[in-house]
């Protein structure tokens, strides 16, 4: 009887455990797709700034304006590499996770 019992309560903990273990990783992800939400929120205020750049050279010639449009095509760069990268995490983390 106290063997059987012992047996119960070492599934339960392990039950325990995988389900805290899954819990931390949905969390995680859960965490970095926040990320990527915030990211892309940026990405498209870039998108909007380079296009009113872009517009705004458009009207004025302002000799000025491409390097302004070349920060702008940077930063957006910046944030699709942000991006990719935690997708990338997410990936990883829930092939490991099997």
């Amino acid at each position: 009887m106290k063997n059987t019992w012992d047996d119960i309560c070492k599934s339960i903990s392990d039950f325990a455990e995988q389900t805290g273990r899954k819990i931390e990783h949905l969390s995680n992800v859960a965490a970095i797709r926040l990320k990527i939400s915030a990211k892309k929120a940026e990405l498209e205020e870039a998108y909007l700034t380079l296009g009113k750049a872009v517009y705004e050279q458009s009207l004025e010639q302002d000799t000025d304006a491409p390097l302004s449009v070349e920060t702008h095509l940077s930063a957006i760069a910046i944030l699709q590499q942000d991006i990719a990268s935690l997708e990338q995490k997410i990936a990883r983390s829930s092939s490991t996770d099997t």
